[in-house]
């Protein structure tokens, strides 16, 4: 079922003891069934987040992160310069129709680059 839906979305990044956050205000197509998809546009590009079962799915234009709640596992990033290898592991995930919250984390070969809150606040257009 799809339903349009008016998006909060805020991300904070933590690396190195520094804090950046960013949020936006968008409108949104929220699609549930066997797997759940947000997706929405951004002044840069186009944000589509799905999940099923233990597998979440961050695209970010052309930049694919997949997840697992149930294991550490390592992804090819795309970057403006070219691409990373980066294990993520998941924290928190808590979604359903009004929100997604999610907290992973980025390592690289060595060590721990950055923690990443994304909290999304989803409300009907109808409500807006």
């Amino acid at each position: 079922m799809n339903q349009n839906k008016l998006i909060q979305y805020k991300a904070i990044f933590k690396q190195n003891g520094d804090t950046e956050s960013i949020q936006y205000q968008s409108k949104g197509i929220f699609q549930s069934g066997k797997e759940t998809r947000l997706t929405f546009d951004i002044p840069e590009n186009t944000i589509d987040i799905s999940y099923s079962g233990h597998k979440i799915c961050l695209k970010y234009g052309y930049s694919i992160l997949n997840l697992d709640l149930e294991k550490e596992i390592w992804n090819q990033y795309q970057l403006p310069y070219g691409s990373v290898l980066l294990k993520t592991k998941v924290l928190l995930f808590e979604a359903n129709h009004q929100h997604i919250k999610l907290k992973y984390q980025l390592h690289d070969q060595q060590a721990l680059i950055s923690t990443v809150y994304i909290l999304i606040t989803m409300s009907s257009l109808e409500d807006a």
